[in-house]
C-alpha cells in the first residue's frame, strides 16, 4: 500500500515537472509570436496613420488653394 501511495506520489512529481518545462517553453514562444504580432501591428499603424494624414493635408491644400 505505502508503495502504492510513493508511486502515485512521484508520479504526479515528475508530471509537475515536465508539465512545468513545457509551460516554461510554451510561454516563451508565444511571447516571442506576441513581440512579432505587435511589431508588424505598430509598422500598419504608422504606415496607414501616415497615409492619412498626408491625404488630408493634400485636399486641405487643394481646397484652401
Amino acid at each position: 500500500m505505502k508503495k502504492n501511495i510513493l508511486l502515485i506520489i512521484c508520479s504526479f512529481f515528475f508530471t509537475a515537472c515536465a508539465t512545468w518545462t513545457g509551460i516554461k517553453q510554451d510561454a516563451s514562444t508565444g511571447w516571442e509570436v506576441i513581440t512579432n504580432l505587435s511589431s508588424e501591428g505598430w509598422e500598419t499603424t504608422k504606415d496607414t496613420s501616415s497615409e492619412v494624414y498626408n491625404g488630408t493635408k493634400e485636399k486641405i491644400d487643394e481646397v484652401v488653394k
